[in-house]
């Protein structure tokens, strides 16, 4: 039988640094999130030509194996703090503290260590320390609304919530977990398995902007599609993987890939992870029925 894995939820301003220089240099590839080519452009108007140049130029891990490091330090209430740290760093020091968890590590970590803390200085002297003041604010006390929550919720569940979908299975590969609020590439989770770890960022939203119109209006324009519709009622029925459903409607992964994205968006299916960060089957969520009813009937009555 899998073993449980324990559950942590952890805010840090660093993180958010991190997620916000990884929107920006992979935008591009990051077609569903809700910052888009004003955010772009905004946020280069206010950069020297000499870094953007820099940053699409470089090949460096920027976020995945930071969140590591930063999940270690002990200084990072400021950005500031953990810059401080990282820099103090040897390559030694943080071979030792990769080691754990990462199979592959390069041998210039000295050489990654000064590259990196230098663009992230930059960063955040051109965009993050002038980011909305509410956003920080916003993810700590997310956070501290999560972490409130772990020794009622079994950890599964707890991640079902925050991410709006996603359920992380046990396995005998993971030990941990370690929950983070993000906000730049809403409404999109981030999730990375390591050796015997896995580092989820979900997507924490305002619900003082929440708007329920607009929230009925998205899904319902989701689930009106037929292709959609079929997906659901196909996963109602039991568990199915991404074969199956390509199989069953006999339409391109490609396009069942883009369809299932779209359903997990609206919180509609769960996407079911079992030791990789690429799905191993989807379901029905059950209460979505219970609560579009129950939503549908409010905009009526309210």
């Amino acid at each position: 039988m899998n073993k449980d894995y324990s559950m942590t939820v952890e805010y840090s301003p660093a993180y958010e640094l991190i997620v916000s220089l990884y929107t920006f240099i992979y935008n591009r590839k990051l077609k569903t999130i809700d910052l888009k080519e004003q955010w772009i452009k905004e946020t280069k108007a206010n950069i020297p030509a000499n870094f953007i140049n820099e940053l699409e130029d470089e090949r460096w891990e920027v976020l995945h194996r930071i969140v590591l490091l930063i999940s270690q330090c002990d200084e990072k209430e400021t950005i500031d703090g953990f810059l401080t740290w990282f820099e103090r760093l040897s390559a030694g020091e943080i071979y030792e503290r990769l080691a754990p968890w990462v199979d592959t590590i390069s041998t210039e970590l000295g050489m990654i260590r000064d590259n990196t803390v230098e663009i992230l200085h930059k960063w955040n002297e051109y965009y993050f320390k002038n980011i909305d003041p509410a956003i920080l604010p916003y993810l700590k006390q997310d956070a501290k609304n999560k972490r409130e929550k772990v020794t009622s919720y079994q950890p599964i569940d707890l991640i079902e919530e925050a991410t709006n979908g996603i359920r992380i299975e046990q396995s005998e590969s993971l030990n941990r977990l370690i929950l983070i609020p993000q906000f730049h590439c809403y409404p999109v989770t981030i999730l990375d398995y390591f050796n015997g770890i896995a580092t989820c960022l979900y997507p924490a939203w305002n619900l003082a902007e929440f708007d329920q119109t607009k929230e009925m209006i998205k899904l319902m324009q989701c689930i009106g599609d037929e292709t959609r519709l079929r997906i659901l009622m196909y996963v109602a029925k039991k568990p199915r993987t991404l074969i199956d459903i390509h199989k069953h409607l006999k339409l391109a992964k490609s396009t069942i890939h883009h369809h299932i994205a779209q359903l997990r968006r609206v919180g509609v299916i769960r996407s079911h992870f079992i030791g990789s960060s690429t799905p191993a089957f989807y379901s029905l969520r059950k209460k979505f029925i219970t609560e579009f009813t129950d939503e549908f009937k409010e905009l009526f009555e309210s």
